[in-house]
């Protein structure tokens, strides 16, 4: 018995709207209960890094760039190396800058950097190139970030507070965002920098 084109058609309208009334394959929901949530293309996302604060995570040689403008108090684009050093206090680090920038050539800088296990705070004291000493208090509560706030200082007639943002990219790298507020205006990015052992 021959079928007609009319009849395989009716029942083929029959059967689609049947199948896609049953439940969805599992990949399809995969953003709903968890597994594959936040993930590209169903695949889950790669866990946060995780180093665990403190100075044995600072402690050693870091070569950096940085990228961005100059301020009364930092210069331009430079180059160079970070290194902190532990003290006789095993909270304590002394800190240690020597590098090249482009508009004026060598610098270095230097500092101490002590860690707060209970309060989870990283308090910094720095003397800068710019001959001007700065100190901040930085919030290490969370593995993947440091939020530093420094004091308000005064140079050349201009009240000036700094601020930079961590973040902690693996146990051999991190980056740096600082910006500047001027007399009480707004924060303005000053650069970025990346940090590397």
């Amino acid at each position: 018995m021959r079928t007609s084109f009319w009849s395989l058609l009716l029942i083929a309208m029959a059967v689609v709207p049947a199948a896609a009334a049953q439940d969805p394959p599992a990949r399809g929901r995969q953003g709903q209960g968890g597994q594959g949530q936040g993930g590209f293309l169903g695949r889950p996302s790669p866990p946060q890094p995780q180093q665990r604060q403190g100075v044995d995570y600072l402690a050693g040689t870091w070569k950096f760039t940085w990228l961005g403008r100059e301020s009364a108090i930092t210069s331009g684009p430079r180059s160079g190396t970070l290194t902190f050093t532990k003290a006789s206090d095993p909270n304590v680090l002394d800190m240690r800058i020597e590098g090249t920038s482009e508009g004026g050539g060598p610098y270095k800088e230097s500092g101490t950097a002590t860690w707060n296990e209970a309060n989870k705070t990283l308090t910094m004291k720095e003397h800068l190139a710019a001959g001007v000493d700065v100190s901040s208090v930085g919030d290490w509560s969370s593995p993947i970030g440091i939020h530093v706030e420094f004091d308000p200082i005064t140079v050349k007639g201009q009240t000036l507070r700094l601020r930079r943002n961590y973040q902690i990219l693996s146990p051999t790298s991190f980056s740096v965002t600082e910006e500047l507020s001027t007399n009480g205006g707004p924060f303005v990015r000053l650069g970025t920098g990346d940090f590397r052992k």
